[in-house]
């Protein structure tokens, strides 16, 4: 008997080949760096991450029009620059996106921080604007109109980190001990142009990226292209250390409380 859930020793290789090199084409989107607190970025990163050279911040919004694992759909994210060990990269504070399956995608294989939201991307002429909506707060918008056109191409190689873990069964701690995870990211992109507009984090209780302040804007492009990835376990993190930082993915559950309540 062929059940769909029980895959064939086949199947799975297959699947294992898409865990592997995930592809996320025909993207666009607008990305905005700008310049934040140090404490703030220095308060928010978990043990071994350590701050970047530059208290450096970025937040991106995205329409991925193709993939070899999931159907269209929109993503976005709040990211502040660091480093382990020599490697400088991303620590994503949030990963919003618009479907349900490219929130578990993410999730299980990286251990990303994503949550569902309403993710739009639009472009009238020269204006375009991104934005990422939960509970009706357009708590993340990027906003700009098209200054000049930049160099396209191969893309640098980059890197972000994410935490893998799993609560524990009896809701205390973790299952195992939290796992560092590398992603790399690699891609070309076939058109970017720069912006002259403004990102705006709203207040949010579910989502609180207005906590990390926006002190100078660094710079707003749109682009298209394509990515790829390819993840690591970089180093197991002792549970304790850890603990602070377990929540930062979900919403306040404290709170959905005392809204069901009330």
């Amino acid at each position: 008997m062929k059940l769909r859930y029980v895959k064939t020793l086949r199947e799975v290789r297959r699947l294992q080949q898409l865990y592997a090199a995930p592809a996320f084409e025909q993207f666009r989107g607008l990305s905005a760096t700008f310049r934040t607190d140090p404490e703030v970025i220095a308060a928010i990163l978990p043990p071994p991450l350590e701050p970047a050279d530059e208290p450096i911040a970025s937040a991106g919004v995205s329409w991925i029009g193709r993939s070899n694992t999931l159907q269209p759909f929109g993503a976005g994210g709040l990211n502040v620059r660091c480093r382990y060990e020599g490697i400088v990269g991303d620590y994503p504070v949030t990963m919003p996106m618009s479907t349900d399956s490219a929130v578990v995608f993410g999730r299980e294989l990286y251990g990303e921080p994503k949550k569902v939201a309403d993710i739009r991307v639009r472009r009238d002429g020269d204006e375009i604007t991104g934005t990422i909506e939960r509970y009706g707060v357009a708590y993340i918008e990027i906003r700009g109109r098209v200054a000049g056109r930049l160099r396209a191409g191969e893309s640098r190689e980059t890197s972000r980190f994410y935490f893998k873990f799993m609560p524990a069964p009896d809701g205390r701690g973790f299952d195992n001990d939290p796992v560092l995870v590398r992603v790399r990211h690699t891609g070309r992109t076939r058109l970017v142009e720069r912006l002259e507009g403004e990102l705006l984090l709203r207040e949010s209780p579910h989502d609180p990226v207005a906590d990390i302040p926006v002190r100078e804007l660094l710079g707003l492009t749109y682009s298209e292209g394509d990515t790829y990835t390819h993840g690591e376990i970089l180093t197991r993190v002792p549970g304790e250390s850890f603990l602070p930082y377990m929540f930062g993915k979900i919403d306040d559950l404290e709170l959905l409380a005392e809204e069901t309540a009330g």
